[in-house]
């Protein structure tokens, strides 16, 4: 294992440089993001396969990428957001 920061510092460090590129509207788009019909469907089978211990290994892989992907939306959005407030502001 190499030496260095925590992964996610890094990952940290890489959202927030990314939140500093986003205006106001680019932050109110990510808040409108949909899936498409297909997509969720996708992650309806494939939540309901997890909740009953059915999935394979690439579903599960499948699945947490879609998780992960979320992540990184809402992270992305809440860091441009918390920038976006003035000084001293909740």
């Amino acid at each position: 294992m190499s030496s260095g920061a925590p992964i996610s510092s890094v990952d940290d460090s890489l959202l927030e440089s990314a939140a500093r590129c986003l205006d106001a509207e680019s932050v109110r788009a990510l808040g409108q993001l949909e899936l498409e019909e297909s997509a969720k469907s996708r992650l309806d089978l494939l939540a309901q396969k997890a909740n009953e211990g059915q999935l394979t290994v690439d579903e599960s892989a499948e699945y947490e990428r879609f998780i992960e992907l979320g992540d990184i939306i809402a992270t992305s959005r809440l860091k441009a957001e918390q920038q976006a407030r003035p000084a001293g502001a909740q």
